[in-house]
């Protein structure tokens, strides 16, 4: 019996699980092949690659147009852009990993943009010529079939529509773009930090004594977080003000100590650290923060206006 029709493909899931990397998982009705690749939103300002209304199905020579849906989803093996699963059971789940992006003239390739959205169009062929060809017995009547049956462009289309737009993670610790200590002299009991982050955040400090103990050496993250001294950023840029008036701010009864508790001392120098996270989120929008390293923190600020680290004494 000849198989004149294309496999359908089953939508199962779609994530980035990493900064230049979208998984998606698929199903085929049949054994056959499946195939994935991304695409820049129109609303990209990257013009080499294909954008979503540039694929097309009228005209599959690059010579007169590019991106003809079946060749861009294929990709090409020299430019590193196959991102393929080959199909043996029928609706079983098959992970496609899609990490580059090729070029719209078919030259070259690039990875994945960081915290980039994209389009991702997938292409299926069933196995019936290998099928048909490789059968032990054919009718006398038989010929070979000219190819596989293929999904149509409508077809790709609509599991695009499925997949939606899928934007690569963020897996990058932020960084102060300014952190300013105001001058210790205005108040005699406030600390006031200035700063803000490359990305939206929160960052904690933590002032220490100049003349304790701790303040000859780093001061780790956990013992900034044990202070409760934190605010946040809604964005790149912003500026936020951090008032602290004790080393701690925790309840006394909390409290390991009563120096941890008590206001700052008139007429002392204190050690401030600093220390952030981001607001990252997965693709399901759940937090997948990134985190200052304690090299960082370790490191003095050395200008308010461009930290290189946050640490001042």
């Amino acid at each position: 019996v000849v198989d004149a029709t294309p496999p359908t493909v089953v939508f199962v899931h779609a994530e980035s699980v990493g900064h230049e990397t979208i998984q998606v998982t698929l199903q085929l009705d049949e054994p056959g092949t499946l195939w994935c690749a991304a695409a820049e939103l129109d609303s990209s300002t990257m013009v080499a690659h294909c954008k979503e209304s540039y694929v097309q199905d009228m005209q599959p020579d690059t010579t007169y147009a590019y991106c003809y849906y079946e060749s861009f989803i294929k990709g090409g093996v020299s430019a590193g852009t196959v991102f393929r699963a080959d199909v043996h059971l029928a609706f079983h789940d098959y992970d496609i990993e899609v990490n580059a992006i090729w070029q719209a003239d078919q030259m070259a390739s690039q990875v994945l943009e960081h915290e980039n959205p994209y389009k991702i169009y997938c292409f299926a062929e069933d196995d019936w010529k290998i099928q048909a060809d490789g059968a032990a017995d054919n009718s006398i009547n038989y010929y070979t079939p000219a190819g596989p049956n293929r999904v149509s462009l409508p077809d790709v289309i609509t599991l695009v529509d499925a997949i939606a737009v899928q934007t690569t993670l963020d897996e990058s610790p932020p960084s102060f773009t300014l952190l300013r200590i105001h001058d210790p002299t205005a108040h005699d009991s406030t600390i006031t930090v200035t700063f803000s982050l490359n990305e939206a955040g929160t960052a904690y400090c933590r002032a220490t004594r100049a003349d304790a103990a701790e303040a000859s050496g780093h001061l780790t993250i956990n013992r900034i977080l044990s202070a409760s001294w934190s605010a946040a950023v809604s964005a790149a840029g912003v500026t936020t003000i951090l008032e602290m008036t004790r080393l701690a701010n925790l309840d006394p009864s909390l409290a390991s100590s009563e120096d941890e508790t008590a206001l700052f001392d008139d007429q002392h120098q204190y050690h401030v650290y600093c220390w952030a996270r981001d607001s990252a989120v997965n693709s399901l929008g759940y937090a997948r923060t990134n985190h200052m390293l304690q090299s960082y923190v370790d490191t003095l600020i050395v200008s308010p206006t461009a930290p290189a680290g946050g640490t001042t004494t």
